[in-house]
C-alpha cells in the first residue's frame, strides 16, 4: 500500500472496531510491529490518510488447516484461525509455519473419540487425527498429550450417527482434565441427545450449531445459562442451499439460541466442501438472518476485546462500515488481512 521507506508514518482510518462498536476517524501511530490509537498532538507527524476500516482481528473459530490453504484464508481476511482437529504433531507445527505469512493459529490437537468413533473411519481424516480412548484414564492421558503439543482447547466428538462415542464417565474425565489445566473443551455433537450430553458434562463449546436434531428448548435455555458458546458452521449445511434437512435443523437451533441470549461465534469448518477461502459472506448472512445483527454480528467474528495496541496482524476493509446492518455480511467479506508493518 505504500513504499517501504514510508511505512513508519502514522495513518488515519475512517473507522476502527473497538469491541463494542466502530470509532472513527482514528489516528494510529506506529509502535514497532503494532499500531496504537492516539490523538493528534501538537507537533505530531502528519498522518497518511489510509481511509477504510481497521479491525484488530477476524477469527474463524472452526477450521481444518490440513484440508485448506492457510495462506488463502489470510488473503481472504482472516487474521486468526482455530484448528479444531488434525494429527497432533502436524498441527503443532502450524503456528510457526504461518508466523510470517499467514494467520495466527490456535489448535486443539487430535479428535478425542471412542475406539472406532468419529472421525476414525472418515475418509477425509488421516490416520492419527482421531485419538481413540477407551476409558477415563486414557482420556486424561490423551488430554495431557494434546496440551503437550500446544493445544489451547480440547476437541471431543459425540457422533452417534457415525459410530460409537465415549461414555459419560470418560467424557467427564476429558472435561475435568482440560478444565484443571485451564483449557476449554469443544465438542462435535451429532445425533439425538448428544448436545444435551455435552452440556451435562460441562463442555464449554459446541463446534457446530447442531444440525442433526431439533435441540429442545430447555437444553437451549440451560446452555445459555451455563455460558456455553456455539460455533456457527451454518453454511456447510447446504453451501448456499437452504432447503436441506441439516440446514433447517441448524438454522432453527441457531435462531432459538440467539433469541434466548446465547453467544454464537463465527466459524465455517473450512475444508468441508465448497466454502470461500477467508471471510464467508454466506455464513455471516445466515447468522444475520438467524437474529445476530449489527454489532453483535461483528463481535461474532471480530471479538469483543478493546485493544490498546493492534497487531502484528490486523484486517483492513477499503470502505467505512455500511449504514444498513443487512449489508454487513457483504462488507465484512471485503476484508483483507495484513502483517504489520510490512503490508499496511
Amino acid at each position: 500500500m505504500t513504499a517501504a521507506g514510508e511505512r513508519q508514518e502514522p495513518i488515519l482510518v475512517d473507522a476502527l472496531w473497538t469491541g463494542t462498536g466502530f470509532d472513527g476517524p482514528t489516528r494510529l501511530e506506529r509502535d514497532g510491529d503494532r499500531l496504537r490509537p492516539a490523538p493528534a498532538a501538537s507537533g505530531a507527524a502528519p498522518a497518511r490518510h489510509l481511509g477504510g476500516t481497521l479491525i484488530p482481528s477476524l477469527t474463524d473459530h472452526h477450521v481444518h488447516l490440513g484440508l485448506v490453504d492457510g495462506a488463502a484464508l489470510f488473503a481472504g481476511g482472516l487474521t486468526h484461525v482455530i484448528d479444531l482437529g488434525w494429527i497432533p504433531a502436524v498441527a503443532a507445527a502450524w503456528a510457526a509455519a504461518f508466523r510470517d505469512s499467514g494467520p495466527e493459529v490456535a489448535i486443539a490437537g487430535g479428535f478425542l473419540t471412542a475406539p472406532g468413533g468419529y472421525p476414525a473411519r472418515a475418509a477425509w481424516a488421516p490416520a492419527g487425527a482421531a485419538v481413540q480412548v477407551r476409558d477415563a484414564a486414557e482420556a486424561r492421558a490423551a488430554v495431557r498429550a494434546q496440551l503437550a503439543v500446544g493445544a489451547s482447547r480440547i476437541k471431543v466428538t459425540l457422533n452417534t450417527d457415525a459410530g460409537p462415542t465415549v461414555d459419560d464417565a470418560t467424557l467427564r474425565a476429558i472435561v475435568a482434565e482440560a478444565h484443571a489445566a485451564g483449557v476449554p473443551v469443544a465438542c462435535h455433537a451429532q445425533g439425538a441427545g448428544q448436545a444435551a450430553r455435552a452440556l451435562a458434562a460441562g463442555v464449554d463449546q459446541l463446534a457446530h450449531t447442531p444440525f442433526a436434531e431439533r435441540v429442545p428448548d430447555d437444553v437451549i435455555a440451560r446452555s445459555v445459562e451455563a455460558g456455553m458458546t456455539w460455533v456457527s458452521t451454518l453454511d456447510i449445511n447446504g453451501w448456499g442451499d437452504r432447503s436441506t434437512r441439516e440446514h433447517r435443523f441448524a438454522f432453527d437451533n441457531a435462531r432459538r439460541f440467539v433469541a434466548a441470549g446465547g453467544r454464537i461465534l463465527y466459524g465455517t469448518d473450512q475444508g468441508n466442501g465448497a466454502l470461500p477461502p477467508g471471510v464467508d459472506e454466506r455464513e455471516l448472512t445466515l447468522l444475520h438472518d438467524a437474529g445476530l445483527t449489527g454489532d453483535d454480528l461483528v463481535r461474532s467474528i471480530a471479538g469483543a476485546e478493546r485493544h490498546d495496541t493492534i497487531g502484528p496482524r490486523c484486517a483492513w476493509l477499503p470502505t467505512p462500515p455500511p449504514a444498513d446492518p443487512a449489508a454487513l455480511p457483504a462488507w465484512l467479506a471485503t476484508a483483507r488481512a495484513h502483517h504489520l508493518p510490512r503490508t499496511l
